[in-house]
């Protein structure tokens, strides 16, 4: 991803040394070989011919596959799809077979003609050369005729070398969790599977899979649908159009109903920011689990409240090690859980668990429902934000010796702050500063144990200010360990 990234910038650098990437159609290079689809050509790459330009024509809805391998030397080849007007449609390095270079199921936009830049990684910048082969095939046609999908479906259909690959849409919501088969029912087929977005970027392969029903049916297992829309389903053979077997096959896509979810993290389904689900708590599901991406510093509040039965919820927000982040059991309505206004400390994967007062030992069962809301930390993410009220978790170490909150108070508020040590030798410090990073106060050892205490400290105004969580001596300090920081407000200003 890297190198593509990489690749990407030079074609952008390189606009006006190369006028193929022109926005009009007339700046266009005029001299460019002809490609015949399904016929294969050769050419060199060297530093006195770092690329060759061919050109082909298509029509709206052909779907393109374009391959560039080396034959010899160490050249590294790299791809790109323009349309005539200069529009980049596809940039490819090592996206094939090692170093071969590949843009497989490209969607083309119109009538007209398109243009193939064979390169190398780098182009007039790059140093490797030799002898290439490429290849451009029409993967499909007028996808409009092929069928649509549906979950619980079946289709049957054939692959041999007049059709190598069967193209099928697909309608799905963010958050469904799929499953699709491919199994051979006659011949030498050796079924393989593609799941790619309609633009023909590939999201999940499979070939040989057991979940398939033997080793060489194909399936792609529990798949997370990342966005609401249109996929497009590939049902092809190993080797794809180079390959050799050929045979029918029946081919299904079913969903796992969102009630089967969530009884591991493994398996957590998946719940956004400003949505509300369903479930169910009983003695066979005790938990049901929930997951989320999140930024570091996003503040988030969680409601779990029950529906019906005898239900007493209890809910936890955990990290991706199933560390406990934040928890509560009675702070919502209803004796409902509530947790309010959490900031996150690290980008990454969470987890909601939403169970029963005594969790498995409980007694309680019956129906909830789940709300989460999220929204972007103050700083972005470069401090936390700390709620009055709220106690929060940490860790000091060598590598991470202090950590900043930011929280917003009036003049006149009387507030408390106790760090206190959890686990190993730490010796917590706690300093404050007002909005324009100013120190107006600071603790060591007030709490006892050497826990910091600033106790009943008057606010100067109103604004925000940032609170440092840290150890004695901050950077050259040697001690280390788990703390709890707690912002209470004793009296309002107001």
């Amino acid at each position: 991803m890297v190198r593509q990234a990489l690749a990407t910038m030079l074609l952008i650098l390189g606009t006006a040394a190369f006028p193929v990437f022109s926005a009009h159609a007339d700046r266009l290079p005029q001299s460019s070989t002809e490609l015949r689809l399904g016929e294969p050509v050769r050419g060199t790459i060297s530093s006195e011919s770092p690329r060759q330009l061919y050109s082909f024509a298509a029509q709206q809805s052909d779907v393109i596959t374009v391959r560039m391998s080396r034959l010899s030397g160490d050249l590294d080849p790299m791809l790109i799809v323009s349309d005539e007007a200069g529009s980049i449609l596809a940039v490819s390095d090592d996206d094939g077979d090692r170093t071969d270079a590949l843009v497989e199921f490209q969607g083309l936009p119109s009538d007209g003609r398109y243009f193939v830049i064979a390169t190398r990684f780098g182009q007039e910048h790059g140093v490797t050369q030799g002898e290439y082969s490429l290849l451009v095939e029409r993967a499909g046609n007028s996808l409009v005729v092929t069928s649509t999908l549906a979950y619980g479906s079946q289709v049957l259909g054939r692959i041999n070398a007049q059709t190598p690959l069967a193209f099928y849409f697909l309608n799905a919501q963010r958050g469904d969790v799929i499953t699709i088969t491919m199994r051979r029912t006659s011949g030498t087929l050796d079924p393989h599977l593609d799941l790619a977005t309609v633009e023909g970027l590939i999201l999940a392969s499979d070939d040989d899979s057991m979940a398939g029903g033997s080793t060489l049916d194909a399936a792609i297992t529990d798949f997370t649908v990342p966005q609401t829309g249109l996929y497009l389903v590939v049902a092809t053979r190993f080797g794809r159009e180079s390959g050799n077997t050929e045979g029918s096959y029946v081919l299904s896509v079913s969903q796992t109903p969102p009630e089967s979810l969530g009884t591991e993290p493994g398996n957590a389904r998946l719940i956004d920011y400003g949505t509300t689900v369903t479930g169910n708590i009983d003695d066979t599901v005790p938990v049901r689990y929930f997951r989320f991406e999140a930024q570091r510093g996003d503040v988030i509040a969680a409601t779990l409240t029950r529906q019906d039965g005898s239900l007493d919820p209890f809910l936890q927000i955990l990290d991706s090690s199933l560390n406990v982040v934040a928890e509560d059991d009675n702070s919502g309505e209803n004796k409902g859980a509530r947790i309010a206004a959490v900031a996150l400390p690290q980008q990454g994967v969470y987890y909601v668990a939403a169970s029963r007062h005594g969790g498995a030992e409980g007694q309680t069962e019956g129906t909830f429902t789940l709300t989460l809301s999220g929204r972007p930390g103050l700083t972005n993410g470069r401090s936390l934000e700390i709620m009055y009220g709220a106690t929060v978790s940490g860790q000091i170490s060598d590598q991470h010796y202090a950590e900043e909150y930011v929280f917003v108070g009036q003049q006149g508020d009387v507030i408390r702050i106790i760090m206190e040590r959890v686990t190993g030798d730490l010796d917590p410090l706690v300093t404050l500063y007002d909005s324009e990073r100013k120190q107006i106060a600071f603790d060591d050892d007030s709490g006892g144990n050497q826990n910091a205490l600033l106790d009943r400290f008057v606010l100067p105004a109103d604004g925000m200010y940032i609170l440092l969580a840290s150890r004695y001596d901050q950077i050259s300090g040697t001690t280390s360990g788990a703390y709890l920081l707690t912002l209470e407000l004793i009296r309002s200003g107001r």
